[in-house]
Parts: structure tokens; sequence; C-alpha cells
């Protein structure tokens, strides 16, 4: 037996006004064809150290960048799939999902699903190339390629990195004003733990520390 447009599963966007994803918009748009390709990009970034007195340097973790979807999509108004007629109307529909949102000063944020994929972001890029008219001019058939980058809300971040962690390999970049008591009281919880720091570093002076200057945080028993 063969499967109708309306019984397969189909590419869903949901739109929400907040990163929390909490407040629905109210606005949803559902591809008529699923994605022809659909992509994923994560990658994760690392530091290039090396302490003093070492003779090669190493590479610490200093975080990630928020992960990526490619899909590409297929427009069509033929009557291949559905009944025939203008793309127009499903495009401008999609498109909105990228336009600026006077109530929120920006676009929205979107839940795409379909099947086991589930993706929570917002739409970069939407590239479109027509492909089909009909004799008035009304677009047929169109490409569409969508550009996704995922959306952490603050908790979300702070849950995944749990920056604080006294059992994580760091490193930490000084700014103006950084002692090594304070960077000791925020990473450890513990300002006492300056003179490990200071050891771990090589550092003849723990007060003369340089912004810009890279220390190595390394993983350390809590205080007792």
């Amino acid at each position: 037996m063969n499967l109708t447009a309306v019984q397969l599963t189909k590419l869903t966007i949901d739109a929400y006004t907040d990163i929390a994803f909490d407040r629905p918009a109210g606005v949803r748009w559902q591809a008529l064809l699923n994605p022809t390709e659909l992509s994923f990009s994560r990658k994760n970034l690392y530091q290039q150290t090396q302490s003093a007195g070492t003779s090669a340097p190493q590479q610490s973790y200093s975080g990630a960048e928020p992960d990526q979807v490619q899909m590409d999509l297929l427009l069509d108004g033929t009557g291949v799939v559905g009944e025939p007629g203008g793309i127009g109307d499903v495009l401008d529909a999609l498109l909105h999902l990228t336009e600026y949102q006077g109530e929120t000063h920006q676009p929205y944020y979107i839940h795409a699903y379909w099947g086991r994929f589930s993706f929570r972001g917002i739409l970069t890029q939407a590239d479109v190339t027509y492909k089909l008219f009909d004799r008035t001019g009304e677009p047929l058939r169109a490409t569409v390629k969508l550009a996704l980058k995922e959306a952490l809300s603050p908790q979300e971040v702070a849950a995944e990195d749990r920056p604080a962690s006294p059992d994580l390999y760091q490193t930490w970049l000084v700014k103006e004003g950084d002692g090594l008591d304070a960077i000791a009281a925020g990473v450890y919880g513990d300002p006492a733990y300056w003179r490990p720091l200071a050891a771990a570093n090589r550092l003849a002076n723990p007060r003369g520390l340089r912004p810009g200057q890279v220390l190595v945080l390394p993983p350390l028993e809590p205080a007792r």
C-alpha cells in the first residue's frame, strides 16, 4: 500500500517567543515534502597552553560552539504530492520564521522535529532557488536550504557546563584586576587555593598577573 502525503510523518517547525521554549507563538509550519538532505555539525574548542618547564603544549577544553543543522527542502506544487497549486504561501510562511518580531525584538526561536530528529534553536539562513513557474509567474517548485543554530537557555548552559566544578581541567584568561585568590575562590570555592595555582603556573610573583595571560587550573581536591 502506498502512503499518501497526509499519512507520512512530516517535518514540523513550531515557533516560540522565548529561549526556554515555554511560550509558543502559535505559529506552525509543515513541509510539503520531507528533507532531501539533513546534516548535523558539532564543534568543540580546545586551547593550546604550555606551562613553564614543559616541552610540549597541552590541549585543554575551552568550550563548544552551538550545534548546527542544515537541511534541504523541496517545495512542489505541481501535483506530484497533494493538490496542485502555487507554493508562494507555503514559502512565505516558512520565511516568516526568520523575520524580526516587534514584541520580542528578534526572530522566533524554533523547534524543528521529524521522526527521531528534534532540534531547538534559531533559523540563521534560508536560501531559496525557484525551479518552476506557472504562466502567471506563480512559483510551482523551489528548493530551500535552511541553516539552524542551537539555542540554549542560561539555565541549560549552566547545567551542562558546571563551570565552577573543581574536578575539571580548566584554563583562565586573566583580565584587568584579577587576583589568584579571587580566581581560586571563583573556580574552587576557596581563596586558599591561590598557592597551588601559583605553583602549577610557576609564578614567582603571584600578584604580578598580566591581562591576557593564560593560567592553567588543574583539578584539585576540595579543601578539608
